[in-house]
């Protein structure tokens, strides 16, 4: 989030000295100062005039400023413009002067000299209740997180294994490639392994702010690590024990500091429950819980997701599970999942592709996963679905699916092309099994003559007695003959055309069978 800041004094040594401090803020845009209180209520005005959305977050009132009187114009600006935090900056910031300028409106006081932290802390405080306020009075913006400031997502495991790590960075990395300032949190007290995926060298971590009561951009700053692939990383502890230092009162504010620096806040929950990253859950815009396509891990997944329930961290409702390593053919599909947990099912399913994850992993660089691997496409494609991915980088996440339905399109059309090829095998397949099973029925059928004529009966009714309408039509013969005490049956059965008795194939079959003529015995 960009705080813009309009400051107004009558002092040019005291506006070199504030510009330039707050030029050195991160995510802060400071206007040049105004000299006096006529062209900063002006100012105002006009940009309450284009639309309360055009209004500063954050003015900071010299007490020197004239014309009005400071405590004056500080009334007059929150009476004014009520969604914007008024900070009065004096030499005196004693207790009289701090009560008088509560009682006027100010968010804060900030006493002379100026100091780097104490202007930061003072700017955040103001800003935040500035944004919490707009978004109190906006109908429109309902929508937005609870604390004022960047998304929240956390990401958690149902259990170890399933990829939780993996889906965090990459949900980051795509909001950064979206133009978004975002930075990744480690919450994985414990055993985080972002470090590892990323091969990051670090000595400081979430614990260092444990201590720390007033979390402002410049601690932030010193504790987080900027990665090459441009989120900003706060990580574990690298000594597993000192996870318990992270309260869940440290984490709640070192969060809520994230998101007032940070467009996009990515935290990584690991797959146990600690106070900790119990209040990322709570806190967060989506809550993504990660899970394979196994029993198992489905059913660890309903365990945790009852255990956020009874401990009434986040309703099943609110929560989106993600499965990965989805394939078509594995017997618990995505809807069944959502069946068993309750939750809402992310609509991407990242695919089972483990040997696209493995060499990157292995060289502990997840950053540089192929822009064409299913895995990264499923996950990026999740980055949009939460809102995370803006711009340029959906089109290409959606282009890299829509190639893939494109290749499949072209398999679909090849497969058509040799339609015709499949059907004349198969045909001709067929058309050899009649022609076999003629052969065996003309076989049979001579037999059946030879027998019956060497007895004295009609050797053709015999033959036609067990043959199937179609072929029995097309018998010819048989023809018997006698010589030497036995009988031989001469006879032919045509083979039919793929449909027996709708057409006759040119090819006839013949029968041939001898036995001892009985009636030639003495």
């Amino acid at each position: 989030m960009t705080v813009r800041i309009l400051a107004g004094t009558g002092d040019p040594d005291a506006a070199r000295a504030l510009t330039g401090l707050l030029s050195q803020l991160p995510g802060v845009e400071p206007a040049p100062p105004l000299g006096d209180s006529t062209a900063l209520l002006d100012t105002l005005a006009r940009a309450a005039d284009a639309g309360p959305d055009e209004l500063p977050e954050v003015v900071v009132v010299h007490d020197v400023i004239g014309p009005m009187p400071a405590l004056d114009l500080v009334r007059d600006i929150a009476l004014r413009f009520p969604a914007t935090g008024v900070v009065l900056l004096t030499a005196d910031a004693g207790p009289a002067m701090l009560a008088s300028a509560m009682n006027s409106g100010a968010r804060g006081v900030i006493g002379l000299p100026l100091s780097y932290d104490e202007l930061g802390a003072r700017v955040e405080a103001a800003a935040t209740w500035a944004v919490g306020v707009r978004r109190h009075l906006s109908p429109g913006r309902a929508s937005l997180p609870a604390v004022a400031g960047g998304t929240l997502i956390a990401v958690a495991g149902a259990k170890g294994g399933v990829g939780t790590t993996v889906t965090a960075v990459h949900l980051a990395l795509a909001a950064h490639a979206s133009g978004r300032s975002t930075a990744l949190v480690d919450l994985d007290l414990q055993g985080g392994d972002i470090a590892s995926y990323l091969d990051v060298q670090f000595r400081r971590s979430i614990a260092d702010l444990a201590d720390i009561a007033d979390v402002s951009s410049r601690v932030l700053h010193d504790a987080m690590y900027v990665h090459e692939s441009g989120p900003a990383l706060l990580l574990a502890p690298g000594d597993g024990e000192r996870g318990e230092e992270v309260t869940d009162r440290s984490a709640r504010l070192v969060l809520t500091a994230l998101r007032q620096r940070y467009e996009v806040v990515v935290v990584d929950c690991g797959t146990q429950m600690t106070g900790a990253n119990a209040v990322a859950v709570e806190t967060a815009d989506a809550a993504v819980l990660v899970t394979t396509p196994d029993v198992i891990a489905v059913r660890a997944a309903k365990r945790m997701v009852r255990l956020w329930d009874r401990l009434q961290i986040r309703k099943p409702q609110d929560t989106t599970t993600v499965v990965n390593r989805h394939s078509r053919g594995s017997e618990i599909q995505p809807s069944l999942i959502g069946r068993i947990t309750g939750t809402r099912i992310a609509a991407s399913a990242v695919p089972a592709a483990f040997r696209e994850l493995q060499p990157v992993i292995d060289a502990g660089r997840l950053q540089d996963l192929d822009a064409r691997s299913t895995v990264r496409a499923g996950i990026w494609s999740l980055a949009g679905e939460l809102g995370l991915v803006t711009g340029a980088a959906l089109p290409a996440a959606r282009g890299r699916k829509a190639r893939r339905g494109g290749d499949r399109g072209q398999i679909a059309l090849e497969t058509l092309g040799m339609t015709p090829i499949i059907l004349v095998t198969l045909i001709l397949v067929w058309q050899a099994v009649l022609a076999g099973y003629t052969f065996t029925l003309a076989g049979d059928a001579a037999d059946k003559a030879a027998r019956a004529a060497a007895v004295g009966d009609d050797a053709r009714a015999a033959a036609a007695a067990d043959l199937p309408g179609a072929w029995a039509d097309s018998l010819s013969g048989p023809d018997v003959s006698r010589a030497d005490g036995t009988v031989e049956v001469e006879l032919s059965i045509k083979v039919p055309v793929l449909f027996p008795g709708a057409l006759d194939f040119p090819l006839s079959v013949h029968g041939h069978a001898s036995t001892v003529d009985e009636q030639g015995r003495p």
